[in-house]
Protein backbone atom coordinates (compact mmCIF):
# COMPACT_ATOMS: atom_id res chain seq x y z
CA UNK A 1 0.00 0.00 0.00
CA UNK A 2 1.19 3.51 -0.67
CA UNK A 3 0.45 7.21 -0.40
CA UNK A 4 1.82 10.12 -2.33
CA UNK A 5 1.27 13.70 -3.38
CA UNK A 6 2.77 16.61 -5.26
CA UNK A 7 2.85 20.39 -5.12
CA UNK A 8 3.54 22.42 -8.25
CA UNK A 9 3.47 26.13 -9.07
CA UNK A 10 1.50 26.12 -12.33
CA UNK A 11 -1.62 24.35 -13.47
CA UNK A 12 -0.54 21.53 -15.71
CA UNK A 13 -1.56 21.81 -19.34
CA UNK A 14 -0.79 20.43 -22.76
CA UNK A 15 1.65 23.19 -23.72
CA UNK A 16 4.03 23.49 -20.78
CA UNK A 17 2.83 22.44 -17.36
CA UNK A 18 4.68 23.09 -14.11
CA UNK A 19 7.94 24.93 -13.55
CA UNK A 20 8.64 23.63 -10.06
CA UNK A 21 7.26 20.49 -8.49
CA UNK A 22 7.77 18.75 -5.17
CA UNK A 23 6.78 15.08 -4.93
CA UNK A 24 6.57 12.83 -1.91
CA UNK A 25 5.55 9.20 -1.66
CA UNK A 26 5.65 6.34 0.80
CA UNK A 27 5.09 2.66 0.14
CA UNK A 28 4.65 -0.12 2.70
CA UNK A 29 4.26 -3.82 2.15
CA UNK A 30 1.19 -5.17 3.96
CA UNK A 31 3.49 -7.33 6.08
CA UNK A 32 5.43 -4.24 7.17
CA UNK A 33 8.70 -5.90 6.16
CA UNK A 34 9.42 -3.60 3.22
CA UNK A 35 9.06 0.16 2.88
CA UNK A 36 10.24 2.76 0.38
CA UNK A 37 10.02 6.54 0.89
CA UNK A 38 10.79 9.22 -1.71
CA UNK A 39 11.15 12.99 -1.78
CA UNK A 40 11.84 14.59 -5.17
CA UNK A 41 12.16 18.15 -6.46
CA UNK A 42 11.79 18.85 -10.19
CA UNK A 43 12.64 22.07 -12.02
CA UNK A 44 11.48 22.59 -15.61
CA UNK A 45 12.55 25.40 -17.91
CA UNK A 46 13.71 24.70 -21.44
CA UNK A 47 15.62 21.87 -19.81
CA UNK A 48 14.68 19.71 -16.82
CA UNK A 49 16.49 19.00 -13.54
CA UNK A 50 15.68 16.91 -10.49
CA UNK A 51 16.98 15.84 -7.08
CA UNK A 52 15.62 12.58 -5.60
CA UNK A 53 16.13 11.35 -2.04
CA UNK A 54 15.04 7.79 -1.33
CA UNK A 55 15.12 5.64 1.78
CA UNK A 56 14.35 1.91 1.74
CA UNK A 57 14.05 -0.60 4.56
CA UNK A 58 13.69 -4.34 4.11
CA UNK A 59 13.51 -6.83 6.97
CA UNK A 60 13.45 -10.61 6.45
CA UNK A 61 14.85 -9.96 2.96
CA UNK A 62 14.47 -12.92 0.65
CA UNK A 63 17.63 -13.51 -1.37
CA UNK A 64 17.50 -16.16 -4.08
CA UNK A 65 20.75 -15.68 -5.94
CA UNK A 66 21.71 -13.41 -8.80
CA UNK A 67 19.74 -14.24 -11.92
CA UNK A 68 20.81 -17.18 -14.08
CA UNK A 69 19.66 -20.60 -12.88
CA UNK A 70 18.58 -19.05 -9.55
CA UNK A 71 15.47 -17.88 -11.42
CA UNK A 72 13.99 -21.36 -11.04
CA UNK A 73 14.92 -21.75 -7.37
CA UNK A 74 12.37 -21.62 -4.58
CA UNK A 75 14.05 -20.43 -1.42
CA UNK A 76 13.11 -21.66 2.04
CA UNK A 77 11.42 -18.60 3.69
CA UNK A 78 13.02 -19.54 7.01
CA UNK A 79 16.44 -18.68 5.54
CA UNK A 80 15.36 -15.06 5.04
CA UNK A 81 14.25 -14.42 8.61
CA UNK A 82 16.33 -11.77 10.32
CA UNK A 83 18.01 -10.39 7.18
CA UNK A 84 17.85 -6.58 7.21
CA UNK A 85 18.86 -4.19 4.44
CA UNK A 86 18.34 -0.43 4.81
CA UNK A 87 19.76 2.88 3.70
CA UNK A 88 19.35 6.14 1.77
CA UNK A 89 20.14 6.99 -1.83
CA UNK A 90 20.52 10.31 -3.66
CA UNK A 91 20.10 10.95 -7.38
CA UNK A 92 20.81 14.25 -9.15
CA UNK A 93 20.05 14.54 -12.85
CA UNK A 94 19.29 16.75 -15.79
CA UNK A 95 17.66 16.41 -19.20
CA UNK A 96 18.75 18.78 -21.95
CA UNK A 97 16.51 19.26 -24.98
CA UNK A 98 18.05 19.77 -28.40
CA UNK A 99 16.83 22.73 -30.50
CA UNK A 100 13.99 21.88 -32.92
CA UNK A 101 14.24 18.19 -32.10
CA UNK A 102 12.28 15.61 -30.06
CA UNK A 103 15.65 14.17 -28.92
CA UNK A 104 17.30 15.02 -25.62
CA UNK A 105 20.49 14.29 -23.71
CA UNK A 106 20.40 13.23 -20.05
CA UNK A 107 22.99 12.81 -17.31
CA UNK A 108 22.73 11.53 -13.73
CA UNK A 109 24.80 11.04 -10.59
CA UNK A 110 23.61 8.32 -8.23
CA UNK A 111 24.84 7.21 -4.82
CA UNK A 112 23.54 4.78 -2.21
CA UNK A 113 24.69 3.85 1.27
CA UNK A 114 23.41 0.53 2.61
CA UNK A 115 23.60 -1.15 5.99
CA UNK A 116 23.19 -4.93 5.89
CA UNK A 117 22.55 -7.16 8.89
CA UNK A 118 22.69 -10.79 7.69
CA UNK A 119 21.01 -13.21 10.07
CA UNK A 120 23.24 -15.96 11.45
CA UNK A 121 22.56 -19.14 9.49
CA UNK A 122 20.44 -17.24 6.95
CA UNK A 123 20.76 -17.24 3.17
CA UNK A 124 22.86 -14.05 3.05
CA UNK A 125 25.32 -15.43 5.60
CA UNK A 126 25.50 -18.74 3.73
CA UNK A 127 25.97 -17.43 0.17
CA UNK A 128 27.80 -14.20 1.09
CA UNK A 129 27.14 -12.22 -2.10
CA UNK A 130 29.06 -9.04 -2.87
CA UNK A 131 27.88 -6.36 -0.44
CA UNK A 132 26.81 -8.75 2.32
CA UNK A 133 28.43 -6.45 4.89
CA UNK A 134 26.92 -3.29 3.39
CA UNK A 135 28.79 -0.47 1.76
CA UNK A 136 28.54 2.46 -0.62
CA UNK A 137 27.63 2.27 -4.31
CA UNK A 138 27.86 5.16 -6.79
CA UNK A 139 27.74 5.63 -10.54
CA UNK A 140 27.43 8.28 -13.23
CA UNK A 141 25.40 7.81 -16.40
CA UNK A 142 24.89 9.70 -19.64
CA UNK A 143 22.58 8.91 -22.53
CA UNK A 144 20.23 10.07 -25.26
CA UNK A 145 16.45 9.76 -25.44
CA UNK A 146 13.70 10.32 -27.99
CA UNK A 147 9.96 10.64 -27.47
CA UNK A 148 7.30 11.27 -30.12
CA UNK A 149 3.85 10.08 -29.00
CA UNK A 150 0.36 11.42 -29.54
CA UNK A 151 -0.78 11.24 -25.91
CA UNK A 152 -0.04 9.74 -22.50
CA UNK A 153 -0.52 7.37 -20.63
CA UNK A 154 -2.12 5.21 -23.38
CA UNK A 155 -0.60 6.29 -26.72
CA UNK A 156 -2.24 5.35 -29.99
CA UNK A 157 0.90 5.92 -32.04
CA UNK A 158 4.46 7.00 -31.53
CA UNK A 159 7.82 5.89 -30.20
CA UNK A 160 9.93 6.23 -27.07
CA UNK A 161 13.59 5.21 -27.09
CA UNK A 162 16.72 5.71 -25.04
CA UNK A 163 20.27 4.41 -24.69
CA UNK A 164 22.86 5.13 -22.02
CA UNK A 165 26.19 4.09 -20.53
CA UNK A 166 27.20 4.20 -16.88
CA UNK A 167 30.30 3.69 -14.78
CA UNK A 168 30.87 3.56 -11.07
CA UNK A 169 32.18 1.65 -8.08
CA UNK A 170 31.28 -0.16 -4.88
CA UNK A 171 33.17 0.45 -1.66
CA UNK A 172 32.70 -2.55 0.62
CA UNK A 173 34.83 -4.66 2.97
CA UNK A 174 37.87 -2.38 2.42
CA UNK A 175 37.68 -3.01 -1.33
CA UNK A 176 36.91 -0.70 -4.25
CA UNK A 177 35.12 -2.60 -7.03
CA UNK A 178 34.66 -0.86 -10.42
CA UNK A 179 31.64 -1.46 -12.63
CA UNK A 180 30.44 -0.33 -16.09
CA UNK A 181 27.11 -0.88 -17.77
CA UNK A 182 24.83 -0.17 -20.73
CA UNK A 183 21.07 0.22 -21.04
CA UNK A 184 18.86 0.44 -24.14
CA UNK A 185 15.09 0.50 -24.49
CA UNK A 186 12.58 0.96 -27.32
CA UNK A 187 8.79 1.20 -27.09
CA UNK A 188 6.48 1.81 -30.06
CA UNK A 189 2.72 1.95 -30.69
CA UNK A 190 0.92 1.48 -34.01
CA UNK A 191 -2.81 2.08 -34.68
CA UNK A 192 -4.40 -0.89 -36.47
CA UNK A 193 -7.85 0.72 -36.59
CA UNK A 194 -7.41 4.31 -35.47
CA UNK A 195 -7.87 4.72 -31.70
CA UNK A 196 -10.13 1.65 -31.60
CA UNK A 197 -7.37 -0.96 -31.89
CA UNK A 198 -3.69 -0.36 -31.12
CA UNK A 199 -0.70 -2.69 -30.97
CA UNK A 200 2.40 -1.83 -28.98
CA UNK A 201 5.75 -3.42 -28.26
CA UNK A 202 8.71 -2.86 -25.96
CA UNK A 203 12.27 -4.19 -25.96
CA UNK A 204 14.81 -3.80 -23.14
CA UNK A 205 18.50 -4.63 -22.74
CA UNK A 206 20.50 -3.93 -19.59
CA UNK A 207 23.99 -5.29 -18.82
CA UNK A 208 26.78 -4.58 -16.35
CA UNK A 209 30.37 -5.78 -16.16
CA UNK A 210 32.18 -5.98 -12.85
CA UNK A 211 31.23 -7.00 -9.32
CA UNK A 212 27.80 -5.60 -8.50
CA UNK A 213 26.48 -5.64 -4.90
CA UNK A 214 23.36 -7.73 -4.37
CA UNK A 215 21.45 -4.75 -2.96
CA UNK A 216 21.74 -2.93 -6.31
CA UNK A 217 20.61 -5.83 -8.46
CA UNK A 218 16.89 -5.10 -8.38
CA UNK A 219 17.48 -1.81 -10.24
CA UNK A 220 17.82 -1.24 -13.96
CA UNK A 221 19.89 1.50 -15.56
CA UNK A 222 18.59 4.21 -17.86
CA UNK A 223 16.89 7.51 -17.39
CA UNK A 224 14.22 6.36 -14.91
CA UNK A 225 16.45 3.94 -12.96
CA UNK A 226 13.43 1.64 -12.84
CA UNK A 227 13.05 -0.84 -10.06
CA UNK A 228 12.83 -4.31 -11.57
CA UNK A 229 9.18 -5.45 -11.82
CA UNK A 230 7.96 -2.09 -10.52
CA UNK A 231 6.44 -0.78 -13.75
CA UNK A 232 5.44 -4.14 -15.26
CA UNK A 233 8.38 -4.56 -17.66
CA UNK A 234 9.26 -7.85 -16.01
CA UNK A 235 5.91 -8.80 -14.58
CA UNK A 236 6.95 -12.40 -14.08
CA UNK A 237 10.07 -11.57 -12.08
CA UNK A 238 9.18 -10.82 -8.48
CA UNK A 239 10.63 -7.99 -6.40
CA UNK A 240 12.26 -10.51 -4.06
CA UNK A 241 14.55 -11.76 -6.84
CA UNK A 242 17.74 -9.95 -7.76
CA UNK A 243 18.65 -9.50 -11.41
CA UNK A 244 22.28 -10.49 -11.58
CA UNK A 245 24.31 -8.67 -14.22
CA UNK A 246 21.94 -8.44 -17.18
CA UNK A 247 18.48 -8.82 -18.63
CA UNK A 248 16.97 -9.12 -22.10
CA UNK A 249 13.21 -8.64 -22.19
CA UNK A 250 10.40 -7.79 -24.56
CA UNK A 251 6.66 -7.30 -24.34
CA UNK A 252 3.75 -6.88 -26.74
CA UNK A 253 0.21 -5.58 -26.12
CA UNK A 254 -2.99 -5.48 -28.17
CA UNK A 255 -5.36 -2.81 -26.79
CA UNK A 256 -8.96 -2.18 -27.86
CA UNK A 257 -11.03 0.91 -26.97
CA UNK A 258 -14.76 0.47 -26.22
CA UNK A 259 -16.39 3.51 -24.60
CA UNK A 260 -15.73 6.72 -22.63
CA UNK A 261 -18.19 8.42 -20.26
CA UNK A 262 -16.83 12.02 -20.54
CA UNK A 263 -18.49 13.00 -17.27
CA UNK A 264 -16.96 16.17 -15.68
CA UNK A 265 -15.60 14.07 -12.80
CA UNK A 266 -16.26 10.41 -13.64
CA UNK A 267 -14.54 10.71 -16.99
CA UNK A 268 -13.70 7.04 -17.51
CA UNK A 269 -12.54 5.28 -20.66
CA UNK A 270 -12.82 1.49 -20.91
CA UNK A 271 -10.26 -0.56 -22.83
CA UNK A 272 -9.44 -4.24 -23.09
CA UNK A 273 -5.85 -5.44 -23.21
CA UNK A 274 -4.06 -8.68 -24.05
CA UNK A 275 -0.31 -8.84 -23.43
CA UNK A 276 2.67 -11.20 -23.50
CA UNK A 277 6.18 -10.89 -22.06
CA UNK A 278 9.41 -12.78 -22.58
CA UNK A 279 12.64 -12.36 -20.63
CA UNK A 280 16.01 -13.87 -19.78
CA UNK A 281 17.91 -12.85 -16.64
CA UNK A 282 21.68 -13.36 -16.58
CA UNK A 283 24.30 -14.25 -14.00
CA UNK A 284 27.86 -13.45 -15.18
CA UNK A 285 26.71 -13.74 -18.78
CA UNK A 286 24.84 -17.03 -18.31
CA UNK A 287 21.13 -16.85 -19.11
CA UNK A 288 18.61 -18.39 -16.77
CA UNK A 289 15.38 -20.16 -17.77
CA UNK A 290 12.96 -18.41 -20.09
CA UNK A 291 10.48 -16.16 -18.23
CA UNK A 292 7.17 -16.01 -20.14
CA UNK A 293 4.03 -14.24 -18.95
CA UNK A 294 0.71 -13.80 -20.79
CA UNK A 295 -2.44 -12.08 -19.58
CA UNK A 296 -5.69 -10.28 -20.39
CA UNK A 297 -7.90 -7.77 -18.63
CA UNK A 298 -9.77 -4.45 -18.79
CA UNK A 299 -8.03 -1.08 -18.51
CA UNK A 300 -9.81 1.91 -16.94
CA UNK A 301 -8.53 5.40 -17.81
CA UNK A 302 -9.82 8.07 -15.43
CA UNK A 303 -9.67 11.76 -16.38
CA UNK A 304 -7.40 10.78 -19.26
CA UNK A 305 -4.49 10.41 -16.86
CA UNK A 306 -4.88 7.63 -14.27
CA UNK A 307 -4.98 3.96 -15.24
CA UNK A 308 -6.29 0.97 -13.32
CA UNK A 309 -5.70 -2.49 -14.79
CA UNK A 310 -6.99 -5.67 -13.15
CA UNK A 311 -5.83 -8.74 -15.05
CA UNK A 312 -5.58 -12.50 -15.06
CA UNK A 313 -2.74 -14.44 -16.62
CA UNK A 314 -0.24 -17.25 -16.59
CA UNK A 315 3.43 -16.86 -15.84
CA UNK A 316 6.18 -16.30 -13.28
CA UNK A 317 4.73 -13.57 -11.09
CA UNK A 318 4.73 -15.37 -7.76
CA UNK A 319 6.70 -18.16 -6.16
CA UNK A 320 5.08 -21.56 -6.06
CA UNK A 321 5.72 -24.73 -4.12
CA UNK A 322 8.11 -27.48 -5.09
CA UNK A 323 11.18 -27.45 -7.29
CA UNK A 324 11.88 -26.16 -9.78
CA UNK A 325 9.86 -22.95 -9.78
CA UNK A 326 7.51 -22.86 -12.77
CA UNK A 327 4.88 -20.60 -14.40
CA UNK A 328 1.37 -20.77 -13.00
CA UNK A 329 -2.00 -18.99 -13.08
CA UNK A 330 -2.09 -15.54 -11.49
CA UNK A 331 -4.28 -12.51 -10.77
CA UNK A 332 -3.03 -8.95 -10.48
CA UNK A 333 -3.93 -5.27 -10.22
CA UNK A 334 -1.70 -2.58 -11.74
CA UNK A 335 -1.75 1.20 -11.97
CA UNK A 336 0.06 1.23 -15.32
CA UNK A 337 -0.17 -0.48 -18.67
CA UNK A 338 1.96 -3.51 -19.58
CA UNK A 339 4.27 -1.34 -21.72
Amino acid sequence: MGLGGEIFDRVRGDDFGYRNKLRISTYWAVSGRFSSHMLQYDRRTRHEYFVRLLYRFWSDMIYVGSGGQAVATNQDPALSLGNRVAGPSLTVGGTFRLPDSPARIFAQLYGRFVQVDPAAGGILAIERPVGVNGGFYADASVGAALEEIDRWPLPNKGVRAEASVRGGFTATENRLLPIVGVNAELTAWFPLAGAWLVIGGRALFDKTWGERPFFEQEWLGGQARDELAYEQMLLGYGRTRTRGDGVIANAIELRAFTVRSRHPFWDVGLYFSAFAESAFVFDKGRAGPHLPTVGVGPVLLWQGAVTLRPWIGWGWLRDGTGEPRHPQSQVGLALSGPL
